[in-house]
């Protein structure tokens, strides 16, 4: 006997439990499919249009449906918008390319064509102008390193403060339209009537026992990618997944995407893969591990955030491994080994390089250094001392077999292999071609040789995963014929349009979030 989606749904609906009273962020590392809840005989609240999440793919979705006159109820986990986008060093691009074909070969054509097409095509030429159309605040990025062409979020305010207005502006735009902003609202799970049809979702409000259920013409997904799910990370991510560091919010658990899986929602992109980089390791608990943390800290010390206020709970590194004309030292594992081209193309560095990182044993590698490459990164002394403060540990040296023993006795690295590795590294170097090393190097053919000499320890981070949801051009869901589920929307990186190559996740999110908006109002 072949099931329907609708049979799998309703069968799905009729055995699960309404969850009331059992926690606020209960759920969080689900890692199957979240079972929609009936709908009730009497909902709480009606509206046009419920979106899930208050980034900036949320609050675009919002205010696109707002603008036409659709009545729209966001709810955010969070206190505090802007999710995962607040997290971001705040630029909104599509790596400065205006077409395309530029686009295709960007990204070697990994990407999905019908929805990265979609998707450059409507960020350059109606997103952008839509955000400012609408007084939403955008600054010309100055351009350079893949930034040609692409805005910084906010009017030039420091720090957080420009993420803020960005936030803040849409969020104004919302409610002056109508629309209602729901903060500290859990989504639980999606509803669904007799027949199997999205009809709304059912939320909890931080400090309250009883759930609540919203009806809706239309749920738009935008829960960000998984990242956040120690659970989800080791099934797809790898073996090393669940020790990756997370450079977002914890709310980031793939929760939409379960929730749509419960409606028999199809998934695609790379699960494997992430857009990530590089930080160091320290004591301590993760803030973006812990909800309770994270919301004490916003609201106590917001420049604290990564990217919004020159720190985060994990700090920066001194030397800068994204962009290939700052690529000076080199990246070992604890075998001693080098193990990729640290100075590949930006596009992988904010992917691919960072992936191989957290397949090391344990995770980890080292950033090798010497006294030139420390002065020719700007501000090297004060976030080597951040770092140490923090209760890093950096290896420093006067020589390279100095360096090797004391990386040995406190890390565990195997010293021989070290020295031979950075032997070999040099005589490569100075020969003129490093053509014959195992790893070959693209980029800045400089020596490790000026004393003192230094080794940072580093793990990988993330910014968002690849894989999610399956959706069209319009932002609907797909089910696992690839047809449109009724009623139910999502945007990048709850949905999955990106495959190992990074480009632009703010962008992404907006974009699909507007293009979801707009699609729901019928434009």
């Amino acid at each position: 006997m072949t099931i329907t989606r609708r049979d799998f749904i309703k069968r799905a609906a009729a055995s699960a439990a309404v969850v009331a009273g059992s926690g606020f962020f209960v759920g969080c590392n689900d890692t199957e499919a979240i079972a929609p809840a009936p709908a009730p005989e009497i909902w709480d609240q009606e509206t046009d249009v419920v979106v899930v999440g208050g980034g900036n793919g949320g609050l675009s979705a919002a205010a696109a449906a707002a603008e036409e006159g659709k009545k729209v109820i966001l709810c955010e986990i969070s206190a505090f918008l802007g999710g995962g986008s607040a997290y971001s060093g705040g630029t909104i691009h599509s790596w400065g390319l205006n077409t395309w074909e530029e686009y295709k070969e960007h990204t070697e054509d990994l990407h999905d064509p019908v929805l990265a097409k979609k998707y450059v095509e409507t960020f350059r030429q109606v997103y952008i102008p839509w955000l400012q159309k609408n007084g939403i605040p955008l600054t010309k990025h100055p351009g350079g390193k893949g930034f040609n062409n692409d805005y910084g979020l906010g009017s030039g305010e420091p720090g957080y403060l420009r993420h803020k207005a960005y936030f803040d502006a849409l969020a104004n735009f919302i409610t002056g339209k109508g629309g209602t902003i729901m903060t500290q609202t859990r989504v639980l799970r999606l509803v669904v009537d007799e027949d199997g049809i999205v009809c709304g979702v059912q939320a909890i409000k931080k400090g309250e026992a009883k759930a609540f259920f919203i009806k809706a013409g239309a749920v738009v997904l935008a829960t960000g990618g998984f990242q956040s799910n120690k659970g989800l990370m080791a099934k797809y991510i790898g073996p090393n997944g669940e020790v990756a560091r997370n450079m977002g919010t914890p709310y980031n658990t793939g929760s939409g995407m379960l929730m749509a899986q419960g409606v028999g929602a199809m998934t695609q992109g790379s699960f494997s893969t992430f857009s990530g980089t590089f930080v160091g390791i320290v004591p301590g608990p993760a803030v973006e591990d812990d909800p309770e943390l994270y919301e004490e800290k916003r609201a106590g010390d917001p420049q604290s955030l990564p990217g919004i206020g020159n720190g985060r709970p994990s700090p920066p590194m001194w030397v800068n491994f994204l962009f290939p004309d700052e690529t000076l030292g080199i990246l070992v594992n604890l075998h001693g080994k080098r193990f990729a081209d640290e100075t590949s193309p930006i596009e992988a560095k904010y992917a691919r390089l960072p992936q191989e990182v957290l397949k090391q044993k344990r995770a980890m590698a080292f950033m090798i250094g010497d006294k030139a490459i420390y002065d020719q990164v700007a501000g090297s002394e004060m976030l080597l001392n951040m770092y140490k403060e923090q209760g890093g540990k950096v290896i420093e040296a006067n020589t390279l077999e100095e360096l090797a023993t004391k990386c040995q006795e406190v890390f565990g690295m195997h010293k021989g292999a070290f020295l031979k590795t950075i032997n070999e590294y040099n005589k490569a170097i100075d020969s003129g071609t490093t053509d014959s090393l195992e790893v070959p190097r693209l980029l800045n053919h400089n020596k490790i040789s000026q004393p003192p000499f230094y080794a940072v320890p580093i793990t990988s981070c993330i910014y968002h995963t690849f894989g999610g949801l399956a959706i069209n051009e319009n932002a609907q869901v797909l089910d696992i014929q690839r047809n449109p589920i009724p009623n139910l929307y999502a945007c990048p990186p709850c949905a999955g349009i990106f495959r190992e190559v990074y480009c632009g996740g703010i962008a992404s999110a907006g974009t699909f979030g507007y293009i979801a908006g707009k699609h729901i109002a019928g434009k």
